[in-house]
């Protein structure tokens, strides 16, 4: 086989590999799914509120199992946009827990070309996936609902019209 070929071959096992693995992604985090009304959880502990798109409200649960594979989380907080679930955040401190985290979600979503950033991007068919790790030894991943994210962008479009027309 030519370099060329072989380049070519590569690049289809990898997209193929990178597909199998956005549309195997969860719908959700732990059993939870995406829109799933807030009375339906018992064992929430309110954190703060965000007020992007009308208010994004964060909770997290008592006794949660912080570890995920051998990192363990700082906390892990799910956000609720008009009392349906609509994103997890799990929070890391500390290289170990860094790594431990970014290897889970490797595992589960599939690794990066360059294991050494500081920032990774996975999307399936309904979760969008960031991995951050901040320069103060920090780091976050969020698995947000797609849907919501464009349920959200149509109520940013919806305010920024009405602004315009009343507020301009």
């Amino acid at each position: 086989m030519h370099k060329h070929e072989t380049m070519i071959l590569n690049v289809i096992l990898c997209a193929i590999l990178f597909s199998a693995c956005a549309t195997s992604t969860p719908g959700g985090f732990r059993n939870m799914v995406w829109g799933q009304d807030i009375s339906t959880f018992s064992d929430l502990v309110y954190d703060s509120t965000d007020p992007s798109h009308g208010g994004i409200t964060f909770y997290t649960r008592k006794d949660e199992d912080l570890h995920i594979g051998s990192a363990t989380a700082e906390k892990i907080v799910y956000g609720f946009w008009r009392d349906k679930l609509f994103s997890v955040g799990v929070f890391v401190v500390g290289n170990y827990n860094w790594e431990g985290l970014k290897s889970a979600a490797f595992e589960k979503f599939g690794a990066q070309s360059d294991p050494y950033l500081d920032s990774f991007y996975w999307s399936s068919n309904k979760t969008v996936i960031s991995l951050d790790h901040t320069k103060n030894d920090k780091g976050v991943g969020w698995l947000r609902s797609k849907e919501m994210v464009k349920q959200q962008e149509v109520y940013e479009r919806r305010k920024a019209k009405e602004g315009a027309a009343t507020g301009l």
